[in-house]
């Protein structure tokens, strides 16, 4: 099922949960990184698991629905999803190598750009803080 996957960590963050304890014996905790970073997807059964542990409705992982941070929240997790995106993609591409160079300058702002953008919003009390695992 397709989510919005800065919910996951979110809502992991927000219930005190590390990986291990969000992935339980149902999935490993590499499955619930590879969620939170847009990697992977849940079936309808890991999904009610995640939303039964986190206290969220299922709802809150596939839309838009309010939550105490606000949609903006995701942004950061979204654009580190975008830039594992651009790097798979640019791993199946034959570009010239001042292209490949532009790609990875691309790539390394988007992260930079998620650093920056998720401390501001930690400064501004906009964001949780991020859980250590």
């Amino acid at each position: 099922m397709p989510i919005i996957p800065g919910r996951i960590r979110q809502a992991r963050a927000e219930r005190g949960l590390s990986l291990a304890d969000l992935a339980g014996a149902e999935v490993s905790r590499a499955f619930i990184h590879q969620l939170e970073q847009g990697l992977a997807r849940p079936s309808l059964q890991i999904l009610e698991m995640i939303a039964h542990r986190t206290g969220k409705s299922v709802g809150f992982f596939l839309s838009g629905e309010a939550s105490g941070t606000g949609i903006e929240s995701d942004l950061p997790s979204d654009m580190v999803a975008l830039a594992k995106r651009l790097e798979r993609l640019l791993g199946t591409m034959e570009v010239s190598e001042s292209n490949r160079e532009a790609m990875r300058l691309v790539i390394n702002n988007l992260r930079h750009g998620a650093r920056i953008v998720g401390a501001v919003m930690r400064e501004r009390g906009d964001a949780p803080s991020p859980a250590s695992d």
